[in-house]
Formats: structure tokens, C-alpha cells, sequence
């Protein structure tokens, strides 16, 4: 071998060449890994491209020692320009292969960030944490919100308040209830605590009436959660829409689960079911005391497993995998994609993703339309007008809760199907990447690629035949306003979501007929008209009658016959105490029970103050004055006289 390395003339050159195919090798063997590492997608095909790179690799290993031997110095330049190429070609290849894998396997988040604040009123004047010693303090209770109340005491310790005045809350809410009342002087709340309860009357201008006094964080690994769903077996999806003031998703552990989307889907039939869940429909609560029964909305203050549990209690339907996203990773998707197309049911104006009005208002108007990402977002944003921001143009509509979930759902089968239809390799990295950021899900890596073959096929189908082959079942679920007492706000006259169970239950037992979870009900006849279009039924829709949630009357300003009739024919015990008043008589001057509180939720008896009106009540310390003007009067007239 040194006789036939004296014979090159350039010895610098096979020096390169070896320091090439080492390189080229290493590149080898990373697009191998690489391949091979992505399970359950085109299997043959990674296996053969294996194979071949393998080969390759001995291969010019084998012709480096060939030239080697003929000592050529044209042939050995010739070999390394081709392997720099390879090299490029396979260093490429393992980055590209690298990076969709880490971006389809961040949608995993392994671990979630908790972070607590201590907050005040501004009025109460603490400038820094040694102005609030000995101040009585709110805290989350240990047993429901166990990160949170650690760090809490991580601070009390680190800051020497032990000798605070500490009271536990059930909820975030109940705290700050007893702070803006002034029962307690400072409050441990989620540090997103504006986003939580800005939208909410009573603490709208939160961000202004308070402050955070000192902030801390913690990190931690979630609970790894198995799920061994076989890819032929129908699923369930949550959808989680949320609007944070975090950038990080995986620091959002408490939310307002704004938009709740739950999907069933069945492998062999391509048929799903989607259902928009009105984020103010009144349910019991899972992960609060008692199940106590809220907006569907507050579930999210326990983090998605609360969401979660609060919807498979109540539906008895087991949610396989959810996605939480962020609200603004729609405007980067739909806006990668170039734009997605719906049909506008009205024409709209709503805030930008920054909730910005002014010159960022966007305006949509009604008909089919080439959606940007903004567009998009204040489509499935959008409930009501908003005549005070813009003109009546944009204004002359009806929308609610349900509406939106409706127009949350025709973003959602555009987006769907742009993304089958229009898939751009060059843009599929950033699609995922876009994703991998702004999403976090309990679907790891290997159950995510499990469902390759499904999409493949669904793609494959949509493109050749030029149709949808997911056939989407719309559910809606009808419901109706009424103000209630809010148990865990404690605050009256909430407007709550109603639902009709005639149509929930509907909605139940079409998901659980897609989950083969029932038999379907066999149609046998069908009429049709020529004269009338077919128009799909949504399921859950209908006129529905049912008992109404009965709740306290509001008897303040009310004659005392009004409460006695009411009383007797709701069966309510109640007791009445008198006070003096300028008021007619037996005028009911307070209550003790809010109205709009639920009668079966009552559990004391109901104390009534009325009226007993007198022509002037006189203060006793003005009649002992008086008294004594009067003598002085007396004894100056005695004297002028």
C-alpha cells in the first residue's frame, strides 16, 4: 500500500479524499437513523432507501481503494467532487427528515411551566413584598391545585411571611372575589390571571386595578399518558381554543377554553362528527368541589385534564387525544397556505389577533371568500356586533355562541381541506413548524405517524376523484340564555347557556353510532320533493320544550304580598324582619339571597327586610340638641325681656 501511495504524485489530495468519505459517511449514517427512526410511514420504501445508502456507502468505499491503487490524480478529484455531492445531497436529506420530525413531535409537550403571582389592589399602596407583612393572605388550596399552592409556599417561605394570615380558596375566582370585597389584602393567582378574568364584568379593567406584588415559576414533567387506540379503531379529538397573553403554550396550565371542538372520527367509514360545545353552556364542573355547574369555559382554570374530564363526565364519551391552540397560530397557518376559502354568512367587522380596534379592525364581507389569516381568525372569533367600532354595514347581523361555533366549523373543514388538496412539499416543513409551536396535544410522535396511512389514503382519494371524501355529520347543540347565579364566580346574574337534552342527547348518540359505540338507527323511507332542494339536517336542531332551571326572584322594591304568593307556590320558608324606613309600608328593602340563585341550591331559609315606613325618623343626638337650643332660646328671650 506505501508503494502505490508513493506513486501519487499529490499526497495532499488522498488525504482529502479520506477526510471526504469520512464525512460523507457520517452523513450516511444520519439519513439512515433519520429514515429509519420515522415509524409507520411508507415503510418499503424507507427500508429500500436504507438499503441503498448502505450500499453506497460500501460502494465508494470500494472504489476510493481502487483509485487509491491506480494513482491517478484526475480519477481521485473526479471521486471527490462526486462524494462532496453526496455528502450535500445527504446532509440535506437527514436535516429536512430531522426537522419534520422534531416539528411533528414538539406538538408533544413533555413538560408544562406553572407560574403563581402574588397580587394586590393598586389602591392598597404596597410598593414591594415588606409592605405586606402580616396582611391577610388568599391561597389556593392544596388538594385541587397542588403546583400552584407549592409555589405559593415556596414564596411565603422565601420572603418570610409565615406569620401572614393565610386563607385557602377553592378557585382563583373565590380569591379575588374576597379581594376586591377587601376581606383579604393580597391574593396568589395564576400569573395570566388578566387573560382569565379580564372578559368577565365584575373585573374588566383588572389589569389596571391591580398589581403584581412578585411572580414564580416552575417546571415539571407532565404525567406520560399512554393511549393504545389500534390506527382501525374510530377516536375521539378535542379541539382546545385559547387566547393567551403567553407566547409559550407550555406555559399555559390555566385557561379560558374559549372555542371546544370535539370531533369523532371512524377509519373505515371516513365519517366524522363535529360539534362546536358554546363556551357558556351551564355544566358541572369536574375539577371543582361538589361538580358545581358553570360555563363550560371555566373548566379550562383546571388545565385541559379538567376540560377533559369535565366533558367525558358529562357526555359519557371518552376523549382519546385533544389539542390545545393558541388562537393566533390560525392567522400563521391559514396565511402560510395562501388563505382558505369560506362562505362569509354575514358581512363583519372584529378586533385583529392582538385585539386591536382603530385602523387594525378587520373587516369580512358576506359571501365566498378568499379568507387571510386575520380574516380566518375573526371569522371564529366573531358573536356579536360591534356597532360601537364600526358602521352599521358591518353591524347588521345576528350572531351568538352558537353562530360561532358554527363559523368555527366551516374554518375548520376549509382549513382541512386546503391542507389535503393543495399540499406543497416546499411548505410542509413550515406548516409543521407553524404547528409544532403552537399546539400542544397528548398525541406522541409514533401515534401521530400511525395515522399516516389513513391521511394517504384520504388525500389520495380527494385529489383523484376531486371530492371530499371525509364526510363531516353537523352537530349542534341548541340551548338557550338565562341569567343564573354563578357558583363559581359568586357572582348573580350570569347569563348561561341552557341546553336542551333532547338535542344533547341527539348529538350524543350520533357520536357514539360513529364510535360503533351504538347500533345506528336504520332510516327505512324517505320523501323528497323535486320542487325543494335537499337540505342536510343538522343534528341536535329541532323545537325543544323542556322544565325551565327555576332561580330566585329579584323581591327588592316589591310589595311583601308579591314574596308570600311566590313563597307558597315554591314551597320556600323564609322570615321577615322589620325596618324603619321613609319607604311604604311593607316594601322589601333587602334580601339575603341574591336573586337569580338557584331554588334547589337553597339550603337556608330565606331572610327578607321590609319597610315600616314612619313620617320622619329623628336622630336621638338631634333631639338632645334641639332640647338644648331651646333652653338657651328661652333664657336669651328671660334676658331681653
Amino acid at each position: 500500500m506505501k508503494t502505490v501511495i508513493k506513486k501519487i504524485k499529490n499526497k495532499p489530495i488522498l488525504s482529502f479524499s479520506i477526510l471526504f468519505y469520512i464525512l460523507f459517511l457520517l452523513s450516511s449514517v444520519c439519513s439512515i437513523y433519520s429514515i429509519l427512526k420515522i415509524s409507520n410511514i411508507e415503510n418499503f420504501l424507507r427500508y429500500i432507501g436504507s438499503f441503498f445508502i448502505f450500499l453506497l456507502s460500501a460502494y465508494m468505499l470500494i472504489l476510493l481503494f481502487k483509485i487509491v491503487l491506480k494513482g491517478k490524480n484526475p480519477a481521485i478529484i473526479l471521486y471527490d467532487i462526486i462524494i462532496i455531492i453526496l455528502f450535500i445531497i445527504l446532509s440535506y436529506l437527514s436535516v429536512t427528515i430531522n426537522g419534520l420530525y422534531n416539528s411533528i413531535s414538539s406538538v408533544y409537550k413533555d413538560s408544562q411551566t406553572f407560574s403563581i403571582s402574588l397580587i394586590t389592589l393598586k389602591e392598597n399602596n404596597f410598593d414591594n413584598i415588606n409592605d405586606i407583612k402580616n396582611k391577610k393572605i388568599g391561597i389556593l388550596d392544596n388538594s385541587l391545585n397542588v403546583e400552584l399552592n407549592e409555589l405559593s409556599n415556596e414564596i411565603i417561605n422565601e420572603n418570610n411571611l409565615n406569620n401572614n394570615e393565610l386563607i385557602e380558596y377553592e378557585t382563583s375566582s373565590e380569591i379575588l372575589n374576597d379581594l376586591y370585597n377587601k376581606k383579604i389584602d393580597c391574593a396568589f393567582v395564576e400569573k395570566d390571571y388578566v387573560s382569565l378574568f379580564s372578559n368577565i364584568e365584575n373585573y374588566k379593567n383588572i389589569d389596571e386595578e391591580t398589581i403584581q406584588i412578585i411572580s414564580k415559576s416552575k417546571t415539571v414533567k407532565k404525567d406520560l399518558e399512554i393511549n393504545n387506540k389500534n390506527i382501525d379503531e374510530p377516536f375521539t379529538l378535542l379541539l382546545l381554543g385559547m387566547d393567551s397573553t403567553v407566547s409559550d403554550i407550555s406555559q399555559v396550565t390555566s385557561f379560558n377554553a374559549d372555542s371546544l371542538i370535539l370531533i369523532t372520527f371512524n377509519p373505515k367509514t371516513y365519517n366524522a362528527t363535529i360539534l362546536s360545545i358554546p363556551r357558556d353552556t351551564y355544566v358541572p364542573i369536574a375539577c371543582l368541589n361538589n361538580n358545581i355547574e358553570s360555563k363550560i369555559t371555566h373548566s379550562g382554570w383546571g388545565g385541559e385534564k379538567c376540560v377533559i374530564n369535565t366533558i367525558e363526565s358529562w357526555m359519557d364519551i371518552k376523549v382519546d387525544y385533544y389539542a390545545k391552540v393558541n388562537f393566533t397560530a390560525l392567522v400563521k397557518l391559514v396565511d402560510e397556505i395562501g388563505g382558505i376559502e369560506v362562505d362569509v354568512p354575514y358581512s363583519f367587522c372584529e378586533q385583529n389577533s392582538q385585539r386591536q380596534w382603530g385602523e387594525n379592525t378587520i373587516y369580512v364581507k358576506k359571501g365566498l371568500q378568499l379568507l387571510n389569516g386575520e380574516q380566518a381568525l375573526a371569522l371564529s372569533r366573531n358573536r356579536h356586533p360591534n356597532p360601537t367600532y364600526c358602521s352599521s354595514e358591518w353591524t347588521n347581523y345576528y350572531s351568538d355562541d352558537i353562530i360561532r361555533g358554527e363559523n368555527q366549523q366551516k374554518v375548520l373543514n376549509a382549513l382541512i381541506n386546503k391542507l389535503i388538496k393543495n399540499i406543497d412539499l416546499d411548505k410542509i416543513y413550515s406548516i409543521f413548524d407553524i404547528i409544532g409551536k403552537n399546539v400542544d396535544t397528548n398525541m406522541q410522535i409514533n401515534e401521530i405517524t400511525a395515522y399516516y396511512s389513513t391521511l394517504k389514503n384520504i388525500a389520495l382519494k380527494t385529489l383523484t376523484t376531486n371530492k371530499n371524501i371525509i364526510n363531516f355529520e353537523k352537530l349542534s347543540l341548541q340551548t338557550y340564555g338565562k341569567n343564573i347565579y354563578d357558583f363559581a364566580l359568586n357572582i348573580p346574574g350570569i347569563s348561561m347557556q341552557i341546553y336542551y337534552k333532547e338535542s344533547f342527547n341527539q348529538i350524543v348518540k350520533a357520536m357514539k353510532e360513529n364510535l360503533n359505540e351504538e347500533k345506528p338507527t336504520i332510516i327505512k323511507t324517505f320523501n323528497f320533493s323535486i320542487n325543494e332542494p335537499y337540505v342536510e339536517k343538522t343534528i341536535g336542531t329541532g323545537t325543544f320544550n323542556q322544565d325551565d332551571i327555576h332561580t330566585l326572584p329579584n323581591f327588592i322594591g316589591k310589595d311583601i304580598s308579591e314574596l308570600e304568593s311566590w313563597a307558597l307556590n315554591n314551597n320556600i320558608e323564609y322570615t321577615i324582619k322589620y325596618e324603619d324606613s321613609y319607604q311604604d309600608d311593607n316594601i322589601i328593602l333587602n334580601q339575603n339571597i341574591p336573586a337569580t340563585y338557584r331554588l334547589d341550591k337553597i339550603n337556608t331559609i330565606l331572610e327578607i327586610t321590609v319597610s315600616n315606613k314612619v313620617e320622619e325618623i329623628i336622630d336621638e343626638n338631634t333631639n338632645e340638641e334641639n332640647s338644648e337650643n331651646n333652653i338657651f332660646d328661652e333664657g336669651l328671650e328671660n334676658i331681653i325681656s
